[in-house]
């Protein structure tokens, strides 16, 4: 299953808060009101001091309780506290109204009475409000972080939907039912106890990513880990190869499918040979590309070469090779063998990281893709995985490698999946054939055709195994003294 039809709504949670909030804010409007009005001296007069202080105080309390943003510990629990002790006392004090007479003319019994009844208890909602929106907020983060998928209503939406659904039924509750049949004080003492709800209710789990490790080796070539990634809800698990810190390949542990995109792009390449055709992957890792060869054509004739016999064990060990897909595996040196081997293969697949970044400066010059050339059958295409910068000073080493790949085939496609502006390292696929009128598409999987005619003109060199001497201009040649 794709990570994206996963869902957590962190919306969901913050809706039958905002509910809550936005209840408790029309029933007490509604309960408060009747007492302050019962004994206005005008109707008009006290409906526009009674709104003037319910506005202002909800402003206020929004302004007040907008918490910075980069506070590590939200006052989540504190506001409810708030709200529901300032809704008691507010129950309280209207308890004693009732029982012992009206708020009365006196100026200053009707400010504490505003004050007391609507201003406390309306501003502590209204400070709650902002840190209810951050607290979804930060649980969508988490839950983008795990490839869940949000959904259409985020947090800002279900809070307004909630507050503003929630006020028009507290009032329409409290003004038809509640306080005829329970008056005022019960009524507020009822919502300052369903205002401590929240606190008491378990926060929400969103389920994260692990990964763990299977397997640790240390050889005298390599240094392999094998970890697997196991996600929240019904994603397969991931299994990943690792040579010493960087990781080479991984698949999805149950369909065997490939999770690095320069593997997908190779494969979308290869899936277009003809059947019974013959492959030359140099450098072997989990063998995730030869074994899905082998899975799609069993008459495919398949030949690894890879330096370490331990990272073909635990190809088999941990990542799906089987005996029966009939792959040959060659133990040496990559270049060695193109020197000495006098097979052809249709397709060659240049593929040889030793737990680094770079390909050995062997299997890049331009001997190197002549040795290629010979192991290639007539038509064939050789394809590179190249590591590296494509801007700035640093991709002079990947822009020698292309040219001297151009210098050695007449037709070469460099594939990029992210792009020329892209600053850090990426993979690029290089395709080329000594067909100078072949045609090569403008996407391989997800990776896009970088045009030749955007490649960087200079600043580069063609690799050889020994350079002829002088050296080149400005570069200084320490010579050998005999004494």
């Amino acid at each position: 299953m794709d990570a994206s039809s996963r869902e957590f709504r962190a919306s969901r949670l913050v809706i039958p808060r905002a509910l809550l909030a936005g209840g408790a804010l029309g029933a007490l409007c509604v309960a408060c009101a009747g007492l302050v009005l019962l004994d206005s001296g005008g109707l008009l007069a006290g409906a526009t001091g009674l709104s003037a202080t319910i506005l202002a105080s909800l402003v206020v309390g929004l302004w007040a309780g907008t918490p910075v943003d980069d506070e590590l510990e939200l006052p989540y629990a504190a506001r409810w506290i708030s709200a529901g002790i300032a809704t008691a006392v507010a129950g309280g004090f209207a308890t004693f109204l009732t029982l012992y007479g009206g708020v009365g003319g006196e100026v200053a019994m009707r400010v504490i009475s505003l004050l007391a009844l609507i201003a406390a208890p309306v501003y502590t909602i209204g400070m709650l409000l902002p840190v209810l929106l951050l607290w979804g907020e930060r649980l969508d983060e988490r839950a983008e972080e795990e490839d869940y998928d949000p959904g259409q209503w985020r947090v800002l939406g279900a809070l307004t939907l909630g507050a503003l659904a929630g006020a028009a039924l507290g009032v329409a509750a409290a003004g038809v039912m509640l306080v005829t049949w329970l008056g005022p004080g019960p009524l507020l003492l009822g919502l300052a106890v369903l205002l401590f709800a929240p606190i008491v209710l378990p926060d929400p789990e969103i389920a994260t990513t692990n990964e763990r490790l299977l397997a640790e080796l240390h050889t005298p070539l390599s240094h392999i880990r094998v970890t697997e990634v196991v996600f929240p809800g019904a994603r397969q698990p991931e299994r990943r190869f690792y040579l010493g810190d960087e990781q080479e390949s991984g698949q999805l542990v149950r369909s065997g499918v490939p999770t690095l995109a320069y593997i997908m792009a190779a494969e979308s390449w290869l899936s277009a040979t003809p059947p019974r055709s013959s492959y030359l992957f140099l450098g072997g890792g989990a063998y995730t590309l030869p074994r899905r060869i082998a899975e799609r054509d069993p008459n495919a004739r398949i030949t690894v070469v890879e330096l370490d016999a331990e990272v073909t064990q635990v190809a088999a060990r941990f990542f799906g090779l089987r005996r029966e897909h009939g792959i040959r595996t060659v133990f040496g040196d990559a270049r060695a063998f193109l020197d000495t081997d006098d097979r052809k293969w249709d397709r060659i697949y240049l593929d040889v990281y030793a737990g680094t970044e770079t390909l050995p400066y062997s299997m890049v010059t331009a001997e190197a893709f002549r040795a290629a050339v010979e192991r290639l059958a007539p038509g064939g295409i050789i394809g590179v995985n190249l590591i590296g910068i494509v801007s700035g000073q640093e991709s002079a080493k990947l822009w020698s490698v292309i040219r001297t790949v151009g210098e050695v085939f007449p037709a070469v496609a460099v594939y990029s999946h992210l792009g020329a502006d892209y600053p850090d390292r990426q993979n690029l696929l290089v395709i080329a054939s000594q067909k100078s009128d072949l045609e090569l598409g403008k996407q391989i999987g997800h990776f896009d055709r970088w045009p030749a005619s955007e490649w960087p003109a200079g600043g580069t060199m063609v690799y050889r195994d020994l350079f002829a001497s002088p050296a080149p201009e400005g570069q200084m040649v320490e010579r050998e003294s005999v004494t």
